[in-house]
């Protein structure tokens, strides 16, 4: 890569169907794992890169959470949980996002599993606060059923 030249940001599948994306987690009993995220964030693109991503591709298997990413900013359409039209902006909005990168834990139905996970990875502790919310979001799922 030429020097200066910004690589290009990592992909995580986008929110456009939280209604089937939650049909999905309610059947497998997983956490709905969003990443609200900013264009030319560089701190999006550490949580997403060396945390999410991982997770997302462990998450293939029956048990990992269904992981998605928002850009808490756009206007372009999507279908919310409720089966509504919404937007990634409409999307924060709903549920209280106001910094990026932030990563919101919901169950199937659009409930808050675990507490915002707010802010990068700025003291290098990020991996444990995540598995603290995704253990926190695994027991409340677990107590839900």
């Amino acid at each position: 890569m030429l020097a200066g030249a910004q690589t290009p940001p990592t992909p995580l599948p986008a929110v456009d169907n939280l209604a089937r994306d939650g049909t999905l987690a309610l059947q497998r009993g997983v956490p709905l794992v969003i990443l609200f995220s900013l264009p030319g964030c560089t701190y999006c693109e550490t949580v997403r890169r060396n945390y999410l991503l991982p997770l997302s591709k462990d998450g293939k298997g029956v048990n990992g959470p269904l992981v998605r990413e928002a850009d808490m900013a756009s206007t372009v359409p999507l279908r919310g949980i409720d089966g509504e039209a919404s937007s990634g902006r409409g999307l924060a909005k709903q549920y209280g996002i106001r910094v990026a990168p932030s990563v919101l834990l919901i169950d199937g139905r659009g409930r808050r599993l675990a507490p915002v996970l707010e802010g990068g990875d700025v003291a290098g502790m990020y991996g444990a606060y995540l598995e603290d919310r995704l253990a926190e979001a695994r027991r409340a799922l677990g107590e839900a059923q």
